[in-house]
């Protein structure tokens, strides 16, 4: 199954996955909870964990093109709501992920 990852660097991880669960809770099935929590959207699903250095995320899809979508989504509203600041979300593949 492709998984990619993204640490992004924030001193407040907690707040920021708060809010981006909060606003796509909206559409999707979310959790946020204990510094821990997802997303569920058709292509697949995103995981967040709250580190000392920044907010964790884990993406898994079925395909490279459904994983293409969940980055490009998640990302998109995190930039959203540091309102083009300084946030940056850079998507790794796993190995072996396909």
């Amino acid at each position: 199954m492709p998984h990619a990852q993204a640490l992004v660097l924030t001193d407040d991880p907690s707040t920021l996955a708060a809010e981006l669960t909060r606003r796509l809770g909206l559409e999707f099935e979310t959790e946020w909870s204990a510094e821990a929590g997802y997303v569920k959207v058709d292509e697949g699903v995103c995981t967040f964990h709250s580190w000392p250095e920044g907010l964790r995320l884990d993406a898994f899809a079925e395909s490279g093109e459904r994983l293409d979508s969940i980055e490009q989504l998640i990302a998109q509203h995190l930039l959203m709501q540091e309102g083009g600041g300084r946030l940056r979300v850079d998507w790794r593949r796993r190995p072996l992920s396909e």
